[in-house]
């Protein structure tokens, strides 16, 4: 039996390792495995090291896993723990959860505090820069806890031997409220200090400080710097950033790009921004792809990924719109979700409520505190949504109050939808006193956006005349031909009415034919008494009987009440007083007047039987609307 398994393991190894050798990693992996462990062939460490390496370079996680294990211990080669390190990485990053132990040992707090003490041992001799890293540990809790003073002494000990970088990060430290609250003057100082060393960080925080002081919204340069000036400073900024850091190398684009202490160039922003983006600082990254932005290339898109993957909310959130515009992308659902919902979780507004959208389902209670969220975080499209569900009663009890609140405070960020159903609120009085003035204000903000509804409810308001502006047909034309323009059904519909007064019929039927194209029940009505007339067109009956009939069915009483009449006499289609009964009967509970007029009439003509079928259709037709609502 033993003699026959070693045979048959004897054959597996020669087979495997045929295969092994054109290239197969899991046959270079079985190979590896056969020479460790002396199966099919006697044991041969070298031998299983190198083949383990093959299968590893070739992608295999188990192989990579197993190499970083080799490196680590020094099995089959000399000890190695960077290299270590990189095969616990790549096998991590494959899914290998075993290799996240791993890791965990091999990165062990042990060796960060180990690092820490050569760093102190190199400060306490007076090394600037060991000074500045042991602040910086200690700021961010690397390798010791954190302790905002110790961090606070250290940063002012580098500082005060002339390093620029310490004298920024003193500054920023100060600002942020490590030292007293009267800090804000020496933090001032210290950035003035590296800046005159040509920091390009602390020369932001100077402009950024002064902007606060003199009240701008934004960082701009109302001098204009001198052409001599301009090259002192310029060689400034680029000696220092030039010593090679990520962080330098995207202040100074920030720099180039707002045109702080330099002339404001784009190209030169890019340059140094690509300098910073191709040593892994996110925020370049970002700023790179920001500035690819209006190309649809892969470019951008390249950007924003890396950044994204280092944690970046605003990239996440870009780079999820991209996925779900395809713009620059495949167009990618799941894709656009993942990255929203990665933003999102970071407190990103404009995030929430992209995922909140994507996700439309407007019953799902996370959607609603993503909504809210948003909204709270001052997204406009969050809180008009938000005042949207509130009107709606979507997700939360209906609540006028609260969808102007939000409403009012999405239109006053310019959002056109939320001043337009502001606008709605004051001329219908819901949720805020009825105030026409109010209403015509927010209905123009919206319409000089372009937004169709907001054009055609001003539209509405100048033909018919409001307190204090009369009515203005001309205008009201202008404002209606925009939005229906624009496709706006009621708009078109408004607009056949308003050449129907003039007496314009032929242009009343055009547009009327157009809204009734378009779905709009109040135009099929019109046409129709248009075809039943002759007005503007010829006349015809049976046309007009079938506008009628098709304005009926969606619900407007008054073609309720023609096409009853229809039935009764037959005009334009055929005679039957039951129908004519029960379409007159709905006109009627819905106060139309001619049917109201009628209706006694039209139950004369029916027995008790035929009156009662009449009832009943009207019953059905009734339970029918109200199953489709």
């Amino acid at each position: 039996m033993s003699e026959s398994l070693s045979a048959s393991s004897k054959q597996t190894f020669v087979r495997r390792l045929k295969e092994a050798r054109i290239g197969d990693p899991a046959a270079q992996y079985d190979v590896a495995l056969m020479y460790a462990n002396g199966v099919g062939v006697g044991k041969n460490v070298a031998q299983a090291f190198a083949w383990t390496k093959a299968s590893a370079e070739k992608g295999h996680t188990v192989a990579q896993y197993l190499l970083g294990s080799a490196y680590s211990s020094g099995l089959g080669t000399s000890k190695d723990v960077h290299k270590a390190l990189l095969w616990f990485v790549k096998s991590y990053e494959h899914g290998n959860e075993k290799a996240a132990l791993k890791l965990a040992k091999v990165l062990g707090v042990e060796q960060l505090a180990l690092a820490f003490q050569f760093l102190v041992e190199s400060a306490e001799k007076g090394v600037a820069e060991a000074q500045l890293a042991v602040a910086e540990s200690y700021a961010n809790a690397v390798g010791v806890e954190q302790d905002g003073r110790l961090a606070l002494d250290w940063y002012r000990r580098a500082a005060e031997q002339g390093l620029p970088g310490a004298q920024f990060a003193l500054g920023q430290a100060l600002e942020r409220g490590m030292g007293t609250a009267e800090d804000l003057v020496v933090a001032t100082q210290w950035y003035r200090e590296a800046a005159a060393h040509g920091h390009p960080g602390a020369q932001l925080s100077l402009d950024r400080l002064d902007a606060i002081g003199s009240g701008r919204l934004k960082q701009s340069t109302k001098r204009r710097v001198g052409s001599r000036e301009r090259r002192t400073t310029d060689t400034r900024w680029i000696k220092y950033a030039a010593h090679g850091r990520a962080e330098d190398f995207y202040h100074l684009g920030v720099m180039f790009e707002l045109g702080v202490s330099v002339e404001k160039s784009a190209r030169q922003a890019r340059v140094w921004f690509k300098k910073a983006a191709d040593a892994g600082h996110a925020d370049a990254q970002f700023a790179l792809a920001r500035s690819f932005e209006s190309s649809d290339s892969e470019l951008p898109v390249a950007w924003y990924q890396k950044a994204a993957a280092q944690g970046h909310a605003d990239a996440q959130a870009a780079l999820a719109e991209r996925y779900q515009r395809g713009f620059g992308v495949a167009q990618d659902g799941m894709a656009a979700v993942n990255w929203y919902a990665r933003a999102a979780a970071q407190g990103h507004a404009t995030a929430k409520f992209g995922l909140a959208t994507l996700l439309q389902t407007e019953k799902d209670p996370i959607i609603f505190d993503l909504l809210s969220g948003a909204a709270a975080g001052g997204h406009s499209g969050g809180q008009c949504a938000m005042g949207n569900r509130y009107a709606q009663g979507t997700g939360v009890a209906q609540n006028w109050f609260e969808a102007c609140r939000w409403y009012e405070m999405a239109a006053q960020q310019g959002d056109a939808s939320a001043q337009c159903a502001l606008a709605g609120c004051y001329a219908g009085g819901q949720g805020v006193k009825r105030d026409t003035a109010h209403a015509f204000y927010w209905f123009e903000k919206a319409a000089a956006q372009g937004l169709p509804q907001a054009q055609w409810n001003l539209g509405e308001l100048y033909a018919t005349g409001l307190p204090g502006v009369d009515p203005d047909p001309k205008k009201a034309t202008q404002l209606c031909k925009r939005a229906a323009n624009a496709g706006f059904a009621p708009a078109s519909a408004t607009l056949g009415a308003l050449f129907a007064r003039a007496n314009k019929h032929e242009r009343a039927v055009r547009w009327w034919t157009l809204a009734a194209e378009q779905g709009d029940p109040e135009s099929l009505f019109n046409l129709g008494q248009a075809y039943r007339l002759g007005l503007g067109t010829t006349k015809d009956e049976a046309k007009a009987f079938e506008l009628f009939l098709k304005a009926a069915l969606a619900g407007v009483a008054a073609a309720q009440s023609r096409i009853g009449l229809a039935y009764a006499t037959g005009e334009g289609g055929a005679l039957d007083p039951i129908e004519a009964c029960k379409w007159i009967e709905l006109a009627a509970t819905r106060g139309d007047k001619a049917a109201l007029a009628n209706r006694a009439r039209a139950r004369k003509l029916l027995s008790p039987a035929q009156q009662a079928e009449a009832e009943r259709r009207a019953s059905e037709w009734t339970l029918s609307q109200s199953n489709k609502a």
